[in-house]
């Protein structure tokens, strides 16, 4: 599977499924303006990294990624 790294119009950035018919991302990450101006560029890299991780993360616990089956979304809080 091909996934792809976009920088959204909000300004965060997300990965998704360049073939997918959905255009919600699969992953985002948001930085504030503080945090980005504190990071200069390498706010990028860092978002890089955080959703590579992710992706990985779900990899290595058996998720299809390439599934295109519906499936109910639980929040949970976290804190």
């Amino acid at each position: 599977m091909v996934l792809e790294i976009v920088e959204l119009e909000e300004g965060g950035l997300a990965i998704r499924n360049p073939d997918s018919q959905s255009s919600e991302p699969m992953i985002k990450v948001n930085f504030s303006d503080e945090i980005k101006e504190k990071l200069n560029d390498q706010y990028l890299d860092v978002a890089k990294v955080m959703l590579t991780a992710g992706i990985q993360m779900m990899a290595d616990t058996g998720l299809n990624l390439a599934d295109s089956a519906e499936e109910e979304v639980v929040e949970h809080t976290i804190h």
